[in-house]
């Protein structure tokens, strides 16, 4: 059981990818256009698959723990850290992934003794996809400006620094303004997940004993991208969360392996994507099935012996068909 999913959207106002105080991260991007031309962009705001990767980790520990699945006190707290340290007596990957469903699907890696498992779900940029309105406007795909803050503090008198136990002074600079970037534009990620071997034991070959377990893994990992469609997966969520826009998502279900989807960077991606996965299930006599929702464009079903294409009529929907299968 493999999956693949693109999700495409509109972001304003976004601090996704604030790594450091005063910027956000900024990166060269090439575009190919629909009259086959090449653009180039040196500084495009995106946010990196780690961010992305990161929050789905985060949701499916958050929904995870409400169904009762196993999780270890690393993960508990939401410590994405890939180097299961008080596990250094352990030397037998199905023990540790059989305790922890964040190593089994999001892999981990241990220096002394060395053991490494390769994370299950991967995950692309979340990049800028290039529209020549916002390119016209701005002369860039992704507008962005730097803001200046100050925090909220009342007022700044003695008075006021004697009750907070602090000089004038000290006040004075905890109100100093300090500047945060703000980035807008139409963002798409791509992203696989192998579900066929969550709970397998990679080195010992075999897979975890307790089924009902194992099942409600597969349900939590694909539910874990569910909040990521409306853009809530990087930094400075308390204070940007994206005013976003839900443009086209797909999914793609395979009883056999499947590369990564066309990323949505790409012009009428989900056209290449129903190509690229009809002349898979041929090639490889794989079952398909692939589910879209677009705001943009409306799509023709198929439905051929090996493959099918399904349009749903809500975004979360091409989620609920594999979530379906799985509890088939």
């Amino acid at each position: 059981m493999y999956i693949g999913t693109t999700i495409k959207m509109l972001l304003n106002l976004h601090d996704l990818n604030n790594e450091r105080a005063e910027e956000i991260r900024r990166v060269p991007i090439i575009y190919r256009t629909t009259d086959g031309q090449w653009k180039i962009y040196e500084e495009a705001v995106a946010i990196s698959g780690l961010m992305v990767k990161r929050w789905h980790f985060v949701n499916m520990v958050e929904l995870g723990m409400r169904e009762g699945l196993k999780f270890c006190k690393l993960c508990r707290n939401l410590e994405a850290i890939r180097i299961p340290s008080e596990k250094g007596n352990v030397r037998n990957e199905l023990q540790i992934i059989s305790n922890c469903a964040g190593e089994d699907v999001h892999g981990f890696l241990r220096a002394d003794p060395p053991l490494r498992r390769e994370s299950l779900v991967k995950f692309s940029w979340m990049l800028p996809i290039f529209n020549e309105e916002i390119v016209k406007v701005f002369g860039m795909p992704t507008p962005f400006r730097v803001i200046q803050h100050t925090r909220n503090i009342r007022e700044i008198t003695e008075e006021a620094a004697k009750r907070m136990n602090v000089n004038l002074e000290e006040l004075k600079r905890w109100q100093m303004p300090y500047p945060r970037t703000y980035a807008d534009g139409i963002y798409g990620f791509s992203s696989i997940l192998d579900l066929g071997h969550i709970g397998f034991s990679f080195t010992d070959q075999s897979y975890i004993e307790d089924e009902d377990e194992l099942k409600n893994r597969r349900l939590i990992a694909v539910q874990a991208y569910i909040p990521l469609i409306t853009g809530a997966c990087g930094a400075s969520l308390a204070r940007a969360l994206p005013v976003s826009d839900i443009l086209e998502i797909l999914t793609v279900y395979s009883d056999k392996p499947i590369p990564a989807p066309v990323h949505p960077i790409y012009p009428e991606s989900i056209q290449e994507n129903i190509k690229l996965y009809q002349s898979i299930s041929n090639a490889m006599k794989s079952n398909i099935a692939f589910y879209a929702w677009s705001k943009e464009k409306e799509y023709e079903e198929i439905k051929d012996e090996r493959f099918q294409v399904v349009i749903v009529d809500k975004p979360a929907d091409v989620f609920s068909k594999i979530l379906e299968k799985l509890e088939a």
